[in-house]
């Protein structure tokens, strides 16, 4: 009966359109104006107040963010583009007055543009908190930097910042000149009165260490020190997987808590572990493990935390350590293992095949939670420095990688 009366109306409408040719074709330009004018208020209107909205990318676009808005953010995360040809990890993490910054890389080079970044955003003079994942280069170089005539300029040095709280790794493999400086910088600062604890004894609460920092009066902004199987075991020759691992946890109401993983250079065994030893929530923000390696970011890690936001700090397609193709960052590897759960990836800076020097593709990119004058509720936002382009849609990726996923 349905179907007979779908043939019906259908006979209908063709000689109502044969009848009426002119009225016909009225209707349809108006149906289309419709669907068109729906289109536009859902893509420009709606999904940007209601970030939750179905999409792609797990269902969730962040709002364009405003620099204005980041210094009055309830929360804001900052992944500081290197001013250097190199991939290496510095990431600012700002609530109120208390800052932790963790890792300071790529090089010694880079320690002016660190201090210059955090002298927008830490204005009492003191980092409350810093993080050293683990002792490569690319992540502490810029806590020892340069020596001129006996003076050093980097962060531990600095005379414009104290610093109340280093978590620092539990072990090295290799004791290099710069691990040598690393801790002479770590005794200066020890003696000026800053507290030195590693993962471990945070994990523990012992000796005076806390697993868990509130970085908020009201106690609804957590840093939590995760459990790193290696922090008491031997990880043979792998330095990465000595990494100190820290979940963000930010409370917005009885109901919803946002996540924000950090991993350091955390590789594929310390990952499952990782997973197995940590009840691991569903994260907003992940900071890609290893810069983007085909050796981090494992499907058992995604699986467990399923990002929607992914923020890599490497420089893309710089063979840095004239490694095979398939090593060079952001991998092919690593695009294959979590394109199922984002398309929201963003790159710090990129190579410049031309001057053979680097250029920004993101540039700084900052995640916070806050809103505008205009706006009545908070919501979390993206800021980048160059433009908030997806990996998936740059010139770069188009050119040398390929997109099988969300």
């Amino acid at each position: 009966m349905a179907k007979r009366s779908g043939k019906r109306a259908a006979r209908a409408a063709e000689k109502a359109a044969k009848k009426h040719p002119k009225l016909f074709a009225a209707v349809v330009v108006l149906l289309v104006i419709v669907l068109v004018a729906a289109a536009c208020y859902y893509f420009f209107v709606y999904r940007p107040k209601h970030p939750d909205a179905p999409g792609d990318g797990d269902g969730v676009t962040v709002v364009g963010g405003d620099i204005a808005e980041i210094t009055s953010a309830d929360l804001s995360i900052h992944f500081v583009a290197p001013a250097v040809k190199a991939s290496g990890d510095c990431t600012l993490i700002k609530v109120g007055d208390t800052e932790v910054l963790i890792d300071a890389g790529p090089s010694k080079a880079n320690t002016t543009e660190i201090i210059d970044y955090l002298g927008d955003y830490c204005t009492d003079g003191v980092i409350e908190y810093v993080i050293a994942t683990h002792s490569d280069e690319d992540h502490i170089a810029g806590f020892v930097g340069s020596n001129s005539g006996g003076v050093r300029n980097g962060i531990f040095y600095s005379t414009e910042y104290t610093i109340g709280t280093l978590i620092q790794f539990d072990r090295v493999v290799t004791e290099t000149s710069l691990y040598g400086e690393y801790c002479d910088a770590v005794e200066y600062i020890q003696e000026k009165g800053t507290q030195v604890y590693t993962g471990l004894q945070c994990y523990n609460n012992e000796d005076g260490a806390q697993r868990t920092y509130y970085l908020d009066e009201a106690q609804t902004i957590s840093m939590n020190i995760l459990y790193n199987y290696f922090y008491d075991h031997s990880a043979g020759d792998n330095n990465n997987n000595y990494s100190v691992c820290m979940l963000l946890s930010q409370k917005i109401d009885d109901e919803k808590t946002n996540h924000y993983l950090f991993t350091g250079d955390l590789e594929g065994e310390g990952e499952e572990y990782l997973v197995e030893y940590n009840d691991l929530p569903q994260v907003e923000l992940f900071k890609a493990g290893h810069h983007g390696s085909k050796t981090s970011s494992t499907r058992e890690l995604m699986d467990a935390i399923r990002p929607k936001y992914i923020a890599v700090c490497c420089c893309a397609g710089y063979n840095q350590y004239n490694a095979a193709e398939e090593n060079v960052f952001p991998t092919q590897a690593f695009i294959d293992r979590v394109a199922p759960y984002t398309d929201k990836v963003y790159v710090t800076i990129m190579w410049d095949e031309e001057t053979n020097g680097y250029k920004p593709m993101n540039g700084d990119i900052v995640f916070y939670y806050g809103k505008s004058e205009e706006e009545s509720e908070k919501t979390l936002k993206l800021w980048c420095s160059n433009n908030s382009t997806i990996l998936k849609d740059t010139e770069w990726f188009k050119e040398n990688r390929t997109w099988n996923g969300a």
